[in-house]
């Protein structure tokens, strides 16, 4: 491809972009406003899983705590695929679009559900989780989502390392068509709300921590986008001035 089609395939999908962006934005700034001004919406949705005396239904269920444990082994696995991609030789049978594909996943599940997530929220924001808060028998303080506390010391509540793993499927649509886009992030979205659900049937999480969750591992996975979008016009850039050169 030369440099000019480039250019012109980056034009077709700016407005694309600049939607997702407004897109996202909107999001943000919705969720954002209803659990600051409705903050109990976390805790109702919590109450509707708890039972006194016995806890989160969750809890209860084999399959629920299977997901729990094998999730985040997936999630590390993925993190594989970027040593894997670049180190060694990619295996013919993938392909060059399903490599390219699972890069772009491995890569955020570093920056996104690794670094941002698990990395830089969970470790710092301090909120504790709903099964130790005392509206569900702990001894920790209740904090609104958009508050940063300090009722936990590590491994908190804010945001969902589950459900980051769940929506980094979206990934895997980065590096193709606004269609392809779409379509994964929808299969993400799915995928990490099935696993909210779960958690906040377990009281692992609040409401607002896999919906903001979400968010994040949206925006790390867009800025992800625009920095290969930018490496790789440059990369054209360069090769179409070698060739004018010769």
């Amino acid at each position: 491809m030369s440099t000019a089609e480039a250019r012109v395939r980056t034009r077709r999908s700016g407005s694309c972009r600049r939607r997702e962006w407004a897109v996202w934005a909107a999001a943000l700034g919705a969720a954002g406003l209803l659990f600051s001004i409705w903050p109990e919406l976390d805790l109702m949705a919590s109450a509707a899983f708890f039972r006194p005396g016995s806890g989160f239904v969750g809890n209860d269920y084999a399959a629920v705590r299977a997901v729990h444990e094998v999730v985040p082994w997936l999630g590390r696995g993925a993190g594989l695929l970027v040593p894997i991609l670049l180190v060694w030789r990619r295996p013919r049978w993938l392909g060059p679009r399903w490599s390219r594909r699972l890069l772009a996943l491995g890569l955020a599940m570093w920056l996104g559900t690794g670094l941002a997530v698990n990395g830089l929220l969970k470790e710092g924001w301090g909120r504790a989780r709903p099964v130790a808060v005392q509206a569900f028998g702990g001894t920790a303080t209740f904090t609104p989502a958009l508050h940063r506390s300090d009722q936990c010391a590590h491994n908190c509540s804010f945001v969902s390392g589950h459900a980051a793993t769940g929506y980094t499927l979206l990934a895997l649509g980065l590096f193709g068509a606004p269609a392809t886009r779409r379509r994964w992030l929808w299969v993400g979205a799915v995928a990490g709300l099935s696993l909210s659900l779960l958690r906040v049937m377990q009281g692992g999480h609040f409401l607002s921590d896999t919906l903001f969750s979400g968010l994040t591992v949206w925006l790390c996975c867009a800025l992800l986008r625009e920095a290969w979008l930018r490496l790789r016009l440059r990369a054209l850039r360069r090769h179409a001035a070698a060739r004018s050169g010769d």
